[in-house]
């Protein structure tokens, strides 16, 4: 039996047809059919102060767009967690990043087991990028673990296209809206807990 082959990003085009292959595949899952843009990727993190940062874990961070934004910002001794489940985005992340980051090829809603294992007790900043149409059991975890770290005083940031719906997912954490970003395909509204 002949398997499928998924195509291999190597550079921005190639990446971007990617993108839109998973949104077609799965639009529930995948969104948007653009990686975010660059205006996305500031307003995410626009009010936090990257000197005070030092954990830093981004649950599905695809390509690596709000990444590449923070990357250079963090302190040396920060510690970068990517939580990401795709063959071809963990190949790009470790390609895009090398050693600057930590690669967790396993689910978010792990992240409360696993961290603990990499060393680490305390998360300065979390980042989701993470859809809502995720299996229910799954997406609760989720939920709990992201709980458990916003009330020892993470912070959090997550992006949605349609916020009527996301709010009705995290209606279990104090979350309000940040930003608005018109300049991203579609526009995108950021939320969180500060």
């Amino acid at each position: 039996m002949k398997s499928q082959t998924k195509p291999q990003p190597h550079t921005k085009l190639s990446n971007n047809a990617y993108f839109f292959w998973n949104f077609i595949k799965n639009p529930l899952k995948n969104a948007s059919i653009t990686p975010s843009s660059k205006s996305a990727s500031i307003a995410m993190f626009d009010g936090i102060d990257f000197s005070k940062i030092r954990t830093i874990v981004e649950l599905g961070p695809g390509f690596g767009e709000f990444t590449k934004t923070y990357i250079d910002k963090i302190h040396p001794d920060t510690k970068v967690i990517l939580f990401e489940i795709d063959d071809i985005y963990v190949q790009y992340l470790q390609n895009e990043f090398g050693n600057k980051v930590i690669i967790e090829h396993s689910s978010a809603h792990l992240m409360n087991e696993k961290l603990p294992l990499l060393g680490i007790e305390k998360v300065d900043l979390i980042i989701s990028g993470l859809p809502f149409a995720i299996e229910k059991n799954i997406f609760k975890d989720i939920k709990k673990a992201i709980k458990e770290k916003t009330d020892e005083g993470t912070i959090l940031r997550y992006f949605t296209y349609m916020p009527f719906i996301m709010k009705k997912y995290y209606t279990d954490l104090p979350t309000s809206k940040q930003r608005f970003v018109l300049k991203n395909v579609p526009p995108m509204w950021i939320y969180g807990i500060n």
